[in-house]
């Protein structure tokens, strides 16, 4: 279906789906909310242990709040119960908003997902959970496939286990890969212990997106260690992440390795990109040495990168006046608190500066052409 790409929303899970779909074997150690027996508080739990959030009805609201940021909430204000709602898993409703909004198709990564990646150290816990979610997570749409598109969630921690849950997505007809922008044991995304990944995104064809997720070690996480950073975190701290990910790759020669593997950042906005290229490629004319790159980031750039950004990004017009209109689209970040209402008008305002055809492939083609849709 031609038209406007939504390329990074989220769906709003019930939160006892990994209890009704992990197999069996994994079922007392999967994500669920419960009672901390320590502090007798609210809490989500991950492999029976409670996760290190700050409130998970706080964050709760984030995940669901959408809309409610330009009415005045705050993230202490919002409302915590909408993330209980069945509703959120009404895709009909949500092919409406679409309607409603000028989109014709929508990308939809996890939210649950997003919370409990950092936290799960057992490699075949987290593709046991990543199974759960891709199942449930493609039936849901099973009704909408020429619409609403979901990310399956891809677990590295234990590269064999990435290749084969890709292998089984493929079949179910995925387009994209969530692949979750953090640290793995210390390793560079282009550590050749994840080639295997790259190499099977690859030949499957499959977009891998890197998209922001909380962990404890986080860029910038040595400042703060009491109280927890919060504007800082939000603002600074997690929108590196994809961007640093994205730096091993290009460097470490991941796209010299899979010259047809497609990798893009999503929820890290696109200001970034300009200072970027350009950082990167002046060194590399007198330190490419030390790197695995062959040439310049730029064009690895033009071949094998692209980038979500923001609707309402003030900068966005002249990074891609410097850096051409090709590998920028745009995510709705729907239905998070912090997510963008209205985002198709907002983008065109935005953008209203750019030629007209420049602003339509931001809104549709280059995330067709990123995701394949």
């Amino acid at each position: 279906m031609v038209g406007v790409v939504d390329g990074d929303s989220h769906f709003m899970e019930p939160l006892d789906l990994f209890e009704e779909h992990v197999e069996p074997r994994f079922r007392e150690r999967a994500v669920r909310i419960a009672t901390d027996p320590v502090t007798h508080k609210r809490a989500m739990l991950v492999d029976g242990k409670p996760m290190r959030l700050r409130d998970v009805e706080e964050v709760l609201g984030i995940l669901s709040g959408y809309g409610q940021k330009e009415e005045g909430g705050t993230i202490s204000t919002f409302d915590r119960y909408t993330a209980y709602s069945s509703d959120w898993q009404d895709m009909g409703a949500r092919t409406r908003f679409l309607d409603a909004e000028g989109i014709a198709s929508q990308v939809i990564y996890p939210s649950l997902g997003i919370i409990w990646e950092g936290e799960v150290a057992d490699a075949e816990l987290a593709d046991a959970l990543c199974r759960a979610y891709n199942r449930w997570a493609f039936d849901l749409v099973a009704s909408h496939r020429q619409r609403l598109f979901p990310a399956a969630h891809v677990s590295i921690r234990e590269p064999a286990l990435a290749v084969k849950e890709l292998a089984r997505v493929a079949k179910l007809g995925c387009r994209s890969a969530f692949v979750a922008a953090m640290p793995i044991k210390g390793k560079s995304f282009g550590h050749p212990d994840f080639d295997p990944v790259w190499a099977t995104a690859q030949d499957l064809d499959l977009t891998v997106g890197l998209h922001v997720v909380s962990h404890h070690h986080y860029m910038g996480s040595d400042f703060y260690r009491d109280p927890k950073p919060g504007l800082m975190y939000f603002t600074m701290n997690l929108l590196q992440d994809p961007r640093q990910v994205l730096t091993t790759m290009v460097i470490d020669g991941v796209f010299e390795r899979f010259p047809r593997l497609r990798v893009g950042t999503i929820e890290a906005m696109a200001g970034w990109v300009g200072e970027w290229l350009e950082r990167i490629d002046y060194r590399y004319r007198y330190m490419g040495h030390t790197s695995a790159m062959k040439r310049p980031v730029s064009e690895y750039f033009a071949r094998n990168i692209w980038i979500s950004g923001d609707p309402e990004e003030r900068m966005f017009k002249y990074v891609v006046q410097f850096a051409g209109d090709d590998k920028f689209f745009i995510g709705s970040d729907y239905p998070h608190a912090e997510g963008f209402v209205h985002p198709v008008a907002s983008l065109r305002e935005h953008l209203k500066d750019l030629p007209p055809a420049s602003v339509e492939k931001i809104l549709s083609k280059n995330a067709r052409d990123f995701y394949k849709l």
